[in-house]
């Protein structure tokens, strides 16, 4: 009797070995400890797979440059908070002091030199408020010349103490240049007055040119209005200055025009080199520091 097809079929899941003559051998399943829990994949390479994975940018995107501001130099907020701290060490007891020399710098009266019988605390605070000064010119002297020379904007920290040394320099040879114009034409008692005017004047515009300078550096949107209010400072400090010269020189009407004479050569026409001179000055600094 002939075995049916069911029977002769061989199951798809068995290694099932036939002789040569067909018949079938030994019965050997496939899976004899059950299925595999895990199927190892192909081993590839992770970094090329990591980098197809990624999203290739053609190009970044351009950064923006943090603004040049006195407010992000780091020396500059350090020197104007050494000052005004050095300021308010030796503004302990110098109120009376102050008081004397916003007297000085009205009064024309024969009276004692206020320097001769100074104490360390009063030269300290005078040198402090000139120090002030100086600093406070320079930076605004700086912020002038910036407007024409946009590229002196990269160099806050070097502009400003080069105007400070330039708003030095001035003073002393204004004081040098007004004592021998005195010694010339007065004698040492009104000299040594006028030049007592002049020191306290520059000593006491040091406090608005200050808080005038500090609203420019951490208020910026009053950078215009504090800076022409620091102009009008200095020119005021220069109508009381000229103001006590004509008290203490006029006698008669042949001396107005040695008055005028003076304001035109010592008032005006010096403050005209000092820009153009403080021009070549940045110039000649910011190209040693491209050099470099």
């Amino acid at each position: 009797m002939p075995v049916p097809a069911a029977h002769t079929a061989i199951p798809a899941d068995t290694a099932q070995a036939q002789s040569p003559a067909g018949t079938p051998e030994v019965f050997v399943p496939r899976y004899i400890h059950g299925f595999e829990r895990s199927t190892p994949l192909k081993e590839t390479d992770p970094l090329k797979d990591l980098q197809e994975t990624i999203i290739a940018i053609p190009e970044g995107f351009p950064s923006e440059k943090i603004p040049e501001t006195p407010m992000n130099d780091p020396v500059i907020v350090g020197l104007v908070l050494i000052v005004f701290l050095l300021f308010a060490f030796t503004f302990k007891k110098g109120i009376k002091y102050l008081g004397e020399v916003l007297r000085n710098s009205l009064n024309v009266k024969e009276r004692q030199n206020l320097f001769d019988d100074t104490t360390v605390r009063e030269t300290q605070l005078r040198a402090v408020l000139l120090i002030m000064t100086f600093i406070s010119e320079g930076f605004c002297l700086f912020e002038l010349v910036s407007r024409h020379i946009p590229s002196l904007s990269e160099m806050i920290g070097i502009g400003i103490c080069c105007g400070g040394v330039i708003a030095f320099c001035y003073y002393y040879l204004q004081k040098w240049i007004y004592t021998g114009i005195g010694r010339l034409f007065t004698d040492a008692t009104h000299t040594r007055k006028w030049i007592d005017s002049f020191v306290s004047i520059n000593s006491l515009i040091g406090i608005p040119l200050a808080l005038s300078i500090l609203a420019m550096t951490f208020i910026p949107p009053l950078e215009k209005i504090m800076f022409v209010t620091a102009a009008l400072i200095y020119l005021i400090s220069r109508i009381l200055f000229i103001y006590k010269g004509f008290k203490i020189f006029y006698r008669n009407i042949l001396d107005l025009f040695y008055f005028i004479v003076y304001l035109c050569a010592l008032e005006i026409t010096p403050l005209f080199w000092v820009y153009r001179s403080s021009i070549l000055i940045y110039n000649f600094v910011e190209l040693k520091i491209q050099q470099l």
